[in-house]
């Protein structure tokens, strides 16, 4: 009855090399916070090995990527197949894990908590539907909402010295792309032991 049901996770360059990088060099977004959060591109390296998640059948198709505080890699799902809108989103929520993980101080998250209490964000309720456990909360609501940034969360990444004036101007000017997806299909895990 369990024969399948596992997402099986590779970094996410494994054959998609080219384009992650072109995206990571190209969406204003991601060329921002990469540049001062990951310059070298280290979260987009090829090598890693792989692992897996057990889920139930109808979960494995809808996690479509993981990031791994112990390799600071970003991970996509083997059995997927990605377009350059889904890639795009991938790394822009495991990617903000990775800030999350790896470069927010404790004040800083408390912070973007706060500001998502006097802005709630829609997918705080998807957030809280589909994550079973309360302590993946925070770091969820922090990677849907930067990965559909609305103007009030850029502006809130940069009080809290996520990103400068200069790169919040420079992101409020340009129209923040909007790729179409239902949230649940944009659905991301993650892995964090």
């Amino acid at each position: 009855m369990l024969s399948g049901c596992a997402a099986v996770y590779v970094p996410v360059s494994w054959d998609y090399s080219n384009e992650v990088q072109k995206l990571s060099r190209s969406d204003m977004l991601l060329v921002i916070l990469y540049d001062r959060y990951d310059p070298d591109r280290l979260t987009l390296r090829g090598s890693g090995t792989s692992f897996q998640e057990v889920l139930m059948p109808v979960e494995v198709k809808h996690h479509l990527g993981a990031y791994r505080k112990d390799t600071k890699l970003i991970y996509r799902n083997l059995y997927n197949e990605y377009t350059t809108a889904s890639l795009r989103e991938l790394i822009a929520h495991e990617f903000a894990h990775h800030i999350w993980f790896s470069s927010m101080t404790p004040g800083q998250r408390e912070q973007w908590e706060d500001h998502l209490v006097r802005n709630p964000s829609p997918l705080q309720v998807m957030v809280r539907r589909v994550y079973g456990r309360s302590t993946d909360y925070a770091a969820e609501d922090f990677a849907f909402t930067v990965q559909s940034a609305r103007p009030t969360d850029i502006k809130e990444l940069a009080v809290i010295g996520l990103i400068t004036i200069k790169e919040r101007d420079t992101l409020l000017a340009r129209e923040i792309p909007r790729h179409v997806g239902h949230p649940l299909r944009s659905n991301t895990a993650t892995y964090s032991d």
